[in-house]
Formats: C-alpha cells, sequence, structure tokens
C-alpha cells in the first residue's frame, strides 16, 4: 500500500509540475478587473488557466441585455368565407405574456431583438439589469431572418457593439446571456460548433451553431466572443425533450447589421433581386446535363428584370458569384437577398453546348415584395398598402363582437404586401393616423394623400380591445 501510495503521490506531483508548465504563469496572462478593462472595447479578456473565469467580461455585457416582455391575444378565430366578415372569436379571448431576451446597441435606447418574441404582440416592455421597466416602440420586424428592432425612451443606457461574424472560427468561446425559462440574465458558455447551418425557420440565414445552453427565453439575447462584441442573436434550437441538448443556433451578427439598419431607416427590410428562376444541380445531375461540376442552372429570365438587363440567358449555368462557388439554391438566395439594389455582382456562367465561360455585371434590382402592393381601390399615390378595408358600423361590432363600432376595419392582409411586413393583421381596427383620429376610409385615403411618399406616420390601431401605434414608413 505505500509503495502504491508513493507511486501515486509522484505521479501526482509530476502531473500538477506539467500543468503548471504548460498553463503557469509563464503565458504572462492574468485575470483583471471590470473596472480595469473599462467599456467594451477590442481588447481580448485576460485569462488565467490556472483560475478559468469569465466573470470579468460578464460584468462588462450583461448590463446591456433586458429582459423582452410581450402582451398577445389569444382566442379563437376563423378563416374568411363568402360573407364580408367571417371573422373572429369562437371563444373567450385572453391575454398571454411571452418572455424573451434582447440587448441594447445604443445609449439612446435601440433593441435588438428576435421578430417571434413580439411578433404579434399588443404590447411590449422591456426591463434592464436594475429592474426599470420601459414601454417599447416596435420600430421594425423581418420575419425573413426573424429580427426586431425596438426602442425605449432615454439616455445613456449600457450598450454593447455588433463585431464580425465572418472572421468567427469553429472552436471559438462563446457566451449567450439571456433569460430562459423565466431565469433572468443568465450566463451559459460554450463554442462555436459550427458555422452555415440552414434552417427552415429563416430563410436568409446562415446560422451559427454553439454548444452554449439555450433554453426558452434566450430568444433574442446576444452570443458573445472573448472581445465583448455580440457575434450573434440567440435564435433556435434543436431538441427532443423541450429543454437544451447543446445544439442552439444564433443569426450572425454580419447579416444582422443590414436587417437593422434597414428596420431603423425605413421599418422594412429592402432585398436585393435578380429576376430569375433556377435549379440547383449535384454532381450527378450536372454531368447529365452535360456539365463539369455541380452549380445553378437558370430556368427562366424575367422580363424587364435585372438578369434579362444584364445578359443573363435562360439555361446559363451559374458557377460563381462574386468569385465564390454556388452550389445550392439557398447560397444564390441568400447572397443576392441580402445585397442592397444599385449594387453590382459579379456572375460566372457556363454558356451553350461548349460550356463557355461567361462573365456578366449584374446590378441588383428592389425584390419585388418590398415594390408590390395590393391596391385599395384609390388612385392616390399612397393607398397601395397590401391591405383590404371596410367601414366599421354598430352591425360589424355585434355581428363580430368588436369592442368597438369605431374606425376603419382591416378585412384581409395580403401575406407578402406592405402592411403585413409592418405587422398590421385582419381585424385590426385603424382609428388615427399621427395626431389625427380617422373615422372612415375616405378620411383614410385622403389624409394619405395629403403624406409625401416615404415619410414615416404613426397608424393608431384597435388589436382586441387594446389601443397601440405602428410606426408606418409609406412606399416611396
Amino acid at each position: 500500500m505505500k509503495k502504491i501510495s508513493l507511486i501515486a503521490g509522484v505521479s501526482f506531483f509530476l502531473g500538477a509540475v506539467f500543468f503548471a508548465l504548460i498553463f503557469g504563469t509563464s503565458n504572462g496572462v492574468n485575470i483583471v478587473s471590470a473596472e480595469q478593462i473599462g467599456h467594451i472595447d477590442n481588447t481580448p479578456v485576460p485569462i488565467n488557466m490556472r483560475s478559468f473565469s469569465f466573470a470579468p467580461l460578464v460584468k462588462r455585457v450583461r448590463p446591456a441585455v433586458v429582459k423582452v416582455i410581450s402582451k398577445t391575444i389569444a382566442g379563437g378565430e376563423s378563416s374568411y368565407g363568402n360573407s364580408l366578415l367571417e371573422r373572429f372569436f369562437r371563444q373567450r379571448r385572453r391575454e398571454v405574456t411571452g418572455v424573451g431576451s434582447g440587448f441594447l446597441i445604443s445609449s439612446d435606447g435601440y433593441i435588438i431583438t428576435n421578430n417571434h418574441v413580439v411578433e404579434n404582440a399588443v404590447k411590449v416592455t422591456v426591463k434592464t439589469i436594475d429592474n426599470k421597466e420601459y414601454p417599447a416602440d416596435i420600430v421594425g420586424k423581418d420575419v425573413k431572418t426573424d429580427l426586431a428592432l425596438l426602442k425605449i425612451d432615454g439616455k445613456k443606457f449600457p450598450f454593447v457593439e455588433l463585431g464580425n461574424s465572418s472572421k468567427v472560427e469553429v472552436g471559438e468561446w462563446v457566451l449567450a446571456i439571456g433569460n430562459p425559462l423565466n431565469q433572468d440574465l443568465s450566463v451559459t458558455s460554450g463554442i462555436i460548433s459550427a458555422k452555415g447551418r440552414q434552417l427552415d425557420v429563416a430563410e436568409y440565414v446562415d446560422f451559427l451553431q454553439t454548444d452554449a445552453s439555450i433554453n426558452h427565453g434566450n430568444s433574442g439575447g446576444p452570443l458573445i466572443n472573448m472581445k465583448g462584441k455580440v457575434i450573434g442573436i440567440n435564435s433556435v434550437i434543436i431538441t427532443q425533450s423541450g429543454g437544451s441538448v447543446g445544439i442552439g443556433f444564433a443569426i450572425p451578427s454580419d447579416m444582422a447589421k443590414k436587417i437593422i439598419g434597414d428596420l431603423k431607416t425605413r421599418g422594412s427590410v429592402v432585398r436585393g433581386w435578380m429576376g430569375i428562376s433556377i435549379k440547383a444541380l449535384l454532381e450527378k445531375e450536372a454531368k447529365e446535363y452535360g456539365l463539369p461540376s455541380a452549380g445553378i442552372l437558370i430556368k427562366t429570365v424575367e422580363l424587364d428584370s435585372p438578369a434579362k438587363k444584364s445578359g443573363l440567358k435562360k439555361y446559363d449555368f451559374i458557377i460563381t458569384i462574386n468569385g465564390k462557388r454556388i452550389k445550392t439554391a439557398n447560397d444564390l438566395k441568400r447572397i443576392i437577398g441580402n445585397s442592397s439594389p444599385g449594387t453590382t455582382v459579379s456572375l460566372t456562367v457556363l454558356r451553350g453546348r461548349k460550356n463557355t465561360k461567361t462573365k456578366i455585371q449584374v446590378k441588383i434590382g428592389k425584390a419585388p415584395d418590398t415594390i408590390k402592393y395590393n391596391p385599395m381601390g384609390n388612385r392616390g399615390k399612397n393607398t397601395d398598402l397590401g391591405m383590404v378595408l371596410v367601414n366599421n358600423s354598430i352591425a360589424l361590432k355585434r355581428q363580430y363582437e368588436l369592442t368597438t363600432a369605431k374606425g376603419i376595419l382591416v378585412k384581409s392582409v395580403d401575406r407578402n404586401g406592405f402592411a403585413s411586413e409592418y405587422g398590421i393583421r385582419r381585424g385590426d381596427i385603424i382609428f388615427g393616423i399621427n395626431r389625427t383620429e380617422v373615422g372612415n376610409i375616405a378620411q383614410f385615403k385622403d389624409m394619405l394623400d395629403e403624406i409625401k411618399p416615404g415619410m414615416v406616420i404613426r397608424l393608431w390601431i384597435n388589436r382586441n380591445g387594446y389601443e397601440s401605434s405602428i410606426r408606418v414608413q409609406l412606399p416611396n
């Protein structure tokens, strides 16, 4: 026993010496306090491997993370039929509270969160680290990337910056901060597990994958790198149990920068468009077409589209865009969709039976879903808002159990139209524009026609008895 104990003691001693040589003070690294580090900057947080701690980083970042509380109205609802309004509630309405996360990106109160956290909210409240609550306006939402921008009134809020997600590498340490399962401002750690993940929940996003624990309530919270920069917005988990199993996904910060910029300036997102329909060919399929590799086959080219104007043709085979190999339809769709209208992209295509390699420059246009709106039946320049309206009345109030007989009832909303982008829903009752009440459709149209195209207005709505305003930027 003594001999065994002696061997064990010697082994432990040698192990300790080895660990000290590898992770000891010879690397010159020590933990410093948050006060020494100061405000968030590009300096990596020093780490001493003998007493590993994220505490200095958390102290710096956590004050900018907020709790997002959304109020929605739940109740039975039927689809429209042949009658004027086959709508509304078969059961008692009830208020439902949802909780998510978000983070401040400016000292004057702009907050990033997920679209699904506030999607159908009639009221949004933000709670900060000092337990103060602020009513929040929804500046804009984008369902296609699951991002939303909120605004609270105030000054000198602590905030974090969006980092460069394109430089993130698999294996890097990250922290997820948020309000999982109603446990406010929880912090979990992990690494970037993978990049470029594609999920059905957001068609324009190549997600970052992380094993940092993400649960319900983390949605909209930041994924932080070791420089204190936000490199992702936590959004989705894959689970069979309903809880975290170490497979979570975040929206890359580089994509969020463009989306949030659009939401801040116009309340909706402008996407790029070429005007082609495509088919992705894998290696085996490509060979059957007499092509040397996988790529994108152009099936049709729309008339008067950017693609047509650039000289792209039916059956051209796209192999690169801006020098990058393209193998899937989603790759092309994301790159074009996330390009700003007016920018030029360079395509390499194979053309004809001889697969002649051709370079084509395409000037990106605006995606149709940002410029086409269903008319409300008026000649005015600002009335094509993608919704059908009817004048409210006492008869409609009684028939459909509305809370008021005043205003204008939204009969239907084009799912891909302008009104839908701003969160207007069928069944909403519009009763005001800016500071003026609106009693009927004629007044509504006259007021819109007096407002310059592109101007921002506030539409006051009654949704199931709750009054709120929606910020809308009129089409140009």
